[in-house]
């Protein structure tokens, strides 16, 4: 599991093959399967990067890709940002602000950069840009994210895997 230590250049985040989720799950069958990396951003901080190449059928107009599969990805991307710097499980209280100026064209890799912008406890900010390969924004999106517990967890009847249960709080 991710936990929130200072950051080489760049490290590879571990997602267990039993993920079922459709964004990041390594076997999923119809999902993303997208993955992650840990890098310092050019000011030392830390940040989460995923890079994506939309297909062929991820689309909403002809040759750019789908909105909400957009979305999807920012919403991973911060999701992956707030389990790795934050260091626990978190659940998203909502995007805060969302602009789309453009959307990411089939076949033409994209990536997604996000860190935490603010941490006022029990919630975390996380910003997240979604840009082509020359930098130039698609997306912007913040949310609000807030740390799970195990109990309400169970109380809500979800059965989550160990993996994840090992690192929430009580």
């Amino acid at each position: 599991m991710p936990r929130a230590e200072p950051a080489a250049s760049m490290a590879v985040l571990e997602n267990p093959p039993e993920s079922p989720c459709f964004g990041c799950g390594p076997r999923h069958a119809r999902g993303l399967r997208l993955a992650f990396e840990r890098r310092a951003a050019a000011d030392g901080s830390d940040e989460i990067v995923c890079q994506y190449t939309p297909k062929a059928d991820e689309i909403g107009w002809p040759g750019l890709m789908h909105i909400g599969l957009l979305f999807l990805v920012m919403m991973e991307t911060s999701y992956w940002t707030a389990l790795t710097l934050g260091g626990r499980v978190m659940t998203v209280r909502g995007p805060v602000t969302y602009e789309s100026l453009r959307l990411p064209r089939v076949g033409r890799t994209f990536r997604t950069r996000a860190r935490i912008d603010e941490k006022a406890k029990p919630e975390f900010r996380i910003r997240c840009v979604a840009e082509d390969a020359n930098g130039r924004a698609h997306a912007t999106m913040t949310s609000s994210w807030v740390r799970e517990s195990r109990a309400l967890v169970e109380k809500a009847g979800i059965t989550l895997p160990a993996y994840l249960l090992e690192d929430m709080d009580p």
